[in-house]
């Protein structure tokens, strides 16, 4: 499986023979996804925080990978790397 930016703002994701196209990760999709990963009392849901991403970023693709779990499953694990992070610091003044 790989994943690949293929122009601006549009990921390609495949898995095996399968393969779908996301645009850039919003910001209520990520806080949606967050949600999943960061709960205080429960075990993360990295899948179903996976599958957000990748239900909300979807523009196209074959539609197994959003229906089958064979490929749902890796699909949604490689979603996380939508997420971009910017160096950010915290300081005491």
């Amino acid at each position: 499986m790989e994943e690949k930016k293929i122009k601006k703002g549009a990921y390609t994701i495949v898995v095996c023979d399968k393969s779908c196209e996301l645009k850039k990760i919003d910001r209520y999709t990520l806080e949606m996804a967050l949600g999943f990963i960061m709960q205080q009392n429960q075990a993360p849901q990295y899948i179903k925080a996976g599958e957000v991403i990748l239900q909300n970023c979807w523009l196209s693709g074959d539609e197994e990978i959003r229906t089958d779990d064979e490929y749902l499953v890796p699909a949604a694990m490689q979603c996380f790397q939508l997420i971009e992070f910017k160096d950010a610091s915290l300081k005491k003044n």
